[in-house]
């Protein structure tokens, strides 16, 4: 039997039920409830702890290395490419704003991209490097990349060949980030309930019915913006779970890397972290297996990693593997948010196709304006 407490805490019917306590979803929540302050908002969370990709993000305040915007120019024409790289640096300041730089432990230590193999790559990059600065000026004010193979040393690489540098980017602390998010949410009032799975959803001319793992619970308005996890629940939700691995080294005397460091068009990324080396990616190594949303590890991907710090970026230092994990992003056919009205009282925020971090807060944002 369902006690009264029970039935008034989880069952009484709310304005607005968002589904996903990460980034998108907090955001989303505090927005509305800036713009409606007397409205319910109840955030439903299907993990005790936010289990996507949000908590296990690797702190990357980046729009673009210089070959993952070419790569994506060969998928996307120019206007979208670029109205992109506005949002990611949009949404960056957007976070910075909301939380506060202390909050998130932003850093300005630059972006880095190795390059380490004699396939062209590198070449391309520079030929368009004139290129890149202008379209990306016309956002920023400035020249963001520039060649700076004198760092190759000063960093302590092995195998790299060259390095360009990005001066627009940095990093955060994911979990700072994360707690201080949390925190303004629930200041500002909203409900979260973690533990609570929604397996369907269903909508009449009154409101939104979602059948629970304790229940039904009915409100105004439903937002999805579980990103990595939509499918789920919206099954033409056109976003695909994709795996994110990453590991962390012990504790390295006089560590000389500092900045926020990718490989081969985004798909390796490294950076500093306390002292430590926190390292991700290889999921080009195995699009099919890392398609999925189970929290498992790749044990040829981790092997990869592991080879790629030993040879490349930690060539001298003594170091030991401390942590792995992985978490879930959402991507989709081609790199475009999808943020829109399904039916009258259900809405979607998700797809941020690895760039959560930058886009989260602002997509959150524009997604509350939508459903006032």
């Amino acid at each position: 039997m369902i006690s009264y407490w029970e039935q008034k805490t989880f069952y009484h019917h709310r304005h607005l039920i968002i589904c996903g306590a990460g980034f998108t979803g907090l955001s989303a929540a505090i927005y509305f409830k800036r713009k409606f302050p007397g409205k319910d908002v109840l955030v439903i969370e299907k993990d005790p702890v936010n289990g996507g990709a949000s908590t296990k993000n690797a702190g990357f305040a980046c729009f673009g290395s210089a070959s993952e915007l070419l790569a994506d120019l060969k998928k996307l024409n120019e206007e979208k490419v670029f109205h992109l790289v506005s949002e990611r640096i949009r949404g960056l300041q957007n976070l910075r704003n909301l939380l506060g730089d202390e909050n998130i432990g932003y850093e300005p230590l630059h972006g880095f991209e190795l390059f380490r193999h004699n396939d062209g790559l590198y070449e391309n990059c520079l030929d368009h490097l004139d290129y890149l600065n202008e379209k990306v000026r016309s956002i920023t004010g400035s020249n963001v990349y520039n060649v700076a193979d004198k760092k190759i040393k000063i960093f302590g690489f092995e195998n790299v060949e060259h390095i360009i540098e990005n001066e627009g980017e940095g990093q955060v602390d994911t979990g700072k980030m994360y707690l201080s998010l949390l925190q303004l949410a629930r200041e500002s009032g909203i409900e979260i309930l973690n533990g609570i799975l929604i397996n369907r959803y269903d909508e009449n001319d009154k409101c939104v019915i979602l059948d629970t793992t304790y229940g039904k619970i009915t409100g105004d308005k439903f937002l999805i913006a579980n990103n990595g996890f939509a499918s789920q629940i919206l099954k033409d939700s056109h976003t695909i779970p994709a795996r994110a691995q990453v590991l962390i080294t012990s504790v390295i005397k006089d560590l000389k890397v500092k900045g926020s460091f990718h490989m081969d068009e985004g798909f390796y990324y490294f950076r500093n972290i306390d002292g430590r080396v926190l390292f991700g990616g290889g999921r080009n190594l195995d699009f099919e297996t890392e398609t999925t949303a189970e929290l498992n590890l790749n044990e040829m991907i981790q092997a990869q990693l592991e080879k790629i710090l030993h040879e490349i970026i930690l060539p001298d230092d003594d170091f030991k593997i401390e942590q792995r994990w992985s978490g879930i992003m959402g991507f989709g056919d081609e790199k475009q948010i999808i943020c829109k009205q399904i039916s009258e009282g259900v809405f979607c925020a998700v797809r941020l196709n690895g760039m959560g971090l930058a886009l989260s807060t602002l997509l959150g944002k524009e997604v509350a304006e939508m459903m006032g």
